[in-house]
C-alpha cells in the first residue's frame, strides 16, 4: 500500500504553493492514502490564550472550502482533522474521506494540552472519551491526534483491536520533534503498525518556528522508514500490510493482561 505523509506551511499564502505540491506528488507516486498535519487550513490559533468566536469561524470556513479540493488529490483516501462547531460547542474531529464514501467521522480529540503556544484546553471542548478505529479499503485505522500519541494505552488498545496504521497529525514545535518522532516509533512497537504522522511546518505567531518532520515508521522493531524535511515535504513509500498483521503475534502484543 503506498501512503504519503508530509508537511504543509502555517502560512496561508505558502500553503497553496505547498498543495500544489503535494497533488504533483501524489499523483506522480499514485498515493493510496495521504495523512494531513492536525487542522491544516487555517494558521495555527491556538496560541491565543483568550477565545475569538470569528477565528473559529474562520477556521471552521476555511477548512470547509478546503475539504472541497480533496479529489486533487487523485483517487487516494485522505484522512485530517478540521474544526467543527456543533451546539455551540467547539471540537477538534479527525475524519477519513474517499470518493466513494465521502467524509467519515472517526475520532474527537480528547487530551488538550494547555500551555504557550497550545491553548487547546481554553479553545476546544471535548466529546466523551473514544477511540475508536475504522476499516477503509481493507485496512484498520486508528487515530491519535498529536498530544494523544503520549497516552499510549490506547495505543496499545488500537493494537489489540488489529489497526495496521496509526494516524497521528501534529501540531509540534522544531525543538521538540527528537522525542515525537522517538514516539511514534515506540508507537508502531505498542501497537503492532504502522505509525504514520504529518505536521506544520514554517514560522507562525511570535517567531513560533514549526517542526515538520513527518514520518513512517514500521511495526515489531519501530524502525524509521523515512521523514519529510524543508527540502522533500512529501514523502510516499509503498508498505507491506502483512508485516502489521502478523505483528499481533509478536511482543508486546501477545503479552495476555
Amino acid at each position: 500500500m503506498k501512503v504519503t505523509v508530509c508537511q504543509l506551511s502555517n502560512n496561508t499564502q505558502q500553503l497553496e504553493k505547498d498543495w500544489e505540491g503535494l497533488v504533483s506528488h501524489c499523483k506522480k507516486n499514485k498515493s493510496e492514502l495521504i495523512l494531513l498535519p492536525e487542522m491544516p487550513f487555517s494558521s495555527w490559533f491556538a496560541t491565543k490564550p483568550s477565545v475569538s468566536d470569528s477565528i473559529k469561524l474562520d477556521a471552521v470556513k476555511a477548512h470547509e472550502e478546503w475539504i472541497e479540493r480533496f479529489d486533487e488529490l487523485g483517487d487516494a483516501v485522505v484522512a485530517y482533522t478540521k474544526p467543527e462547531i456543533k451546539n455551540g460547542k467547539f471540537f477538534n474531529i479527525a475524519y477519513v474521506w474517499s470518493k466513494k464514501s465521502g467524509h467519515i467521522k472517526v475520532h474527537t480529540k480528547y487530551y488538550l494540552p494547555e500551555e504557550v503556544e497550545a491553548y487547546e484546553a481554553t479553545w476546544f471542548d471535548r466529546e466523551s472519551k473514544h477511540f475508536e478505529t475504522i476499516e477503509i479499503n481493507g485496512v484498520r485505522i486508528g487515530f491519535l491526534l498529536c498530544t494523544e500519541i503520549w497516552f499510549t494505552q490506547h495505543t496499545r488498545k488500537y493494537g489489540l483491536q488489529g489497526i495496521d496504521l496509526l494516524l497521528c497529525p501534529r501540531a509540534t514545535s522544531k525543538y521538540t520533534i527528537d522525542q515525537w518522532v522517538r514516539c511514534g516509533q515506540t508507537s508502531s512497537v505498542i501497537g503492532g503498525c504502522y505509525c504514520l504522522s504529518s505536521n506544520r511546518a514554517g514560522i507562525g505567531d511570535n517567531d513560533f518556528h514549526w517542526g515538520g518532520t513527518a514520518w513512517i515508521a514500521q511495526p515489531v522493531d519501530g524502525a524509521l522508514l523515512g521523514t519529510t524535511s524543508e527540502e522533500s515535504p512529501f514523502l510516499t513509500l509503498d508498505i507491506d500490510l502483512k508485516k502489521a498483521k502478523s505483528a499481533k503475534k509478536e511482543y508486546p502484543l501477545y503479552v495476555n493482561e
